[in-house]
C-alpha cells in the first residue's frame, strides 16, 4: 500500500509541475479524506479579489454622505457580495487545505450577519459594518 500512495503522490507532484491540473483533480479524491475540501488557488484568489472589492465599496458606502436609506441599501448590497464571495470558500465545517480560512471563516460570516442585522434596524446602525472594513486582519494580520 505504501508504494501505491507514494506513487500517487509522485504522480500528483509531476502533474503539478507539468501543469496537468486536470490529472491532479482526478487523483485528488483518492489522496484526501472524503470530508476534506481542496480549495484551488484560482478559486481562493477570485474569492479574495471579490471580497476586497466589496470591502472597499462597503467602506465607501459607510462614509458616504447619502441619505440613511440609500446608505442602508448600499451597505446591504456590499454585505451580500462579501457573503457570496465567502460562500465559495465555505468548507461547511470540514477541513480544507487552508487552515486559516477554516479557523476564521465562520466568525467572519457571523460578523457579516450581525452587521446586516444592525444595518436593517430602524434607524440603521453602520458601526458593525464599518468594523468589517478592517476584517482582512483575521487571516492576513496587521500590515
Amino acid at each position: 500500500m505504501k508504494i501505491s500512495i507514494r506513487f500517487l503522490i509522485l504522480i500528483c507532484a509531476c502533474a503539478q509541475l507539468a501543469g496537468c491540473t486536470d490529472l491532479a483533480r482526478r487523483v485528488r479524491p483518492y489522496t484526501y479524506p472524503p470530508d476534506f475540501r481542496y480549495i484551488e488557488r484560482d478559486q481562493l484568489r477570485s474569492a479574495m479579489w471579490r471580497l476586497a472589492y466589496h470591502v472597499r465599496e462597503l467602506d465607501r458606502a459607510v462614509d458616504d454622505g447619502k441619505t440613511p436609506q440609500e446608505q442602508r441599501e448600499e451597505v446591504l448590497k456590499q454585505l451580500d457580495g462579501m457573503d457570496a464571495a465567502l460562500q465559495t470558500l465555505d468548507t461547511s465545517g470540514g477541513p480544507s487545505n487552508h487552515p486559516k480560512i477554516d479557523m476564521n471563516l465562520p466568525k467572519f460570516r457571523q460578523d457579516i450577519r450581525l452587521a446586516r442585522a444592525a444595518a436593517e434596524r430602524d434607524p440603521p446602525n453602520f458601526a458593525q459594518a464599518h468594523s468589517l472594513t478592517g476584517a482582512c486582519v483575521y487571516c492576513h494580520g496587521a500590515r
